[in-house]
């Protein structure tokens, strides 16, 4: 989605990212998952090795990894803003041969690979749970660039990681009145 307007304006990969992302979620959120490859997505990229004392994460959710493009909490601001509701931000890393499954998003989520891919699967809501209708399971890679939107009440799995794979994962929460 890149849009030589703005470009023109001088408006910062940052803020393509944002305003894509947001577009893409404006539409499909409560309705089902999406896919989506956000307009300057190198502002959120991994730029080093994100290993504990050169030793790699064990599928866990870490802290903001080394090498981070600087711009996570504008990240989030900019996204809470565009939405109107609270985003937070995590990191997970993949080991090779490891899995992050049987998990049901308790709130909307973005998962994107920030460095590396993996497999992902996303599993149909139980009746009731979402305005959505996905009859079978969706089976798909995430690779650097691509932002996976799963909907509050979906199944998820994380999977097939060849390489170390690190994502940045956003959930996104109803704001607090």
């Amino acid at each position: 989605m890149d849009y030589e307007g703005d470009r023109g304006q001088g408006k910062s990969g940052l803020e393509l990212f944002v305003r894509d992302l947001a577009l893409c979620l404006s539409v499909h959120r409560d309705r089902g998952p999406a896919l989506v490859w956000p307009d300057g997505v190198d502002a959120v990229l991994v730029d080093g090795d994100p290993t504990e004392d050169g030793h790699p994460r064990r599928g866990r959710a870490d802290p903001e990894p080394a090498g981070v493009a600087a711009g996570t909490d504008a990240l989030t601001s900019g996204l809470g803003e565009l939405l109107a509701c609270r985003v937070g931000s995590s990191y997970l890393t993949l080991d090779p041969g490891t899995q992050s499954g049987g998990n049901t998003a308790a709130t909307d989520l973005v998962l994107l690979p920030v460095r590396g891919s993996c497999g992902g699967r996303v599993e149909p809501a139980p009746p009731g749970r979402a305005r959505a209708v996905l009859d079978r399971p969706l089976e798909l890679r995430l690779r650097v660039g691509e932002a996976l939107y799963v909907p509050s009440g979906f199944g998820y799995e994380l999977n097939e990681a060849h390489s170390p794979c690190t994502l940045l994962v956003l959930a996104l929460h109803p704001p607090i009145w």
